[in-house]
């Protein structure tokens, strides 16, 4: 018994009530990497144990990757999910300006998922752009 509220007490620490980040892609969202700040999470705090224990074994890492084509910066985001027998989705995405410039869209599977968006190319106006990537279920 006390393993178990040991489990659950980390697991709601680690996903406690947050508020949906601006720019998250949706409310089914579940957590993310942002360029800048790192990882988040989105999950409610209001579920119960049978719903917790499936976060705690999720792990999600991003990354923003750069190159430059014929003088120009291009970038592009790139996201990995791990969720050992759960069906998922990871999306990549590059935003600019508060909107999304370039998506992979959600790549869905089991146990494992890799999205990787299209490159996004500087301008002297508007920026590189931030990468950010997204999971849930």
């Amino acid at each position: 018994m006390k393993k178990f509220n040991i489990s659950l007490a980390v697991a709601a620490i680690t996903f406690g009530a947050l508020a949906l980040p601006a720019g998250a892609a949706s409310a089914a969202d579940l957590g993310g990497w942002q360029e800048g700040s790192g990882a988040y999470s989105t999950a409610p705090s209001e579920l119960s144990v049978s719903e917790v224990a499936p976060f705690a074994s999720v792990r999600h890492t991003g990354q923003a990757e750069e190159k430059v084509v014929s003088g120009t910066t291009n970038k592009r985001a790139k996201g990995w999910t791990t969720w050992v027998g759960v069906y998922h989705y990871t999306t990549a995405q590059m935003e600019r300006s508060g909107s999304v410039a370039t998506s992979s869209g959600r790549q869905w599977g089991t146990n494992g998922t890799q999205a990787i968006s299209p490159w996004l190319k500087a301008t002297p106006n508007l920026g590189k752009g931030s990468a950010r990537t997204y999971y849930g279920r």
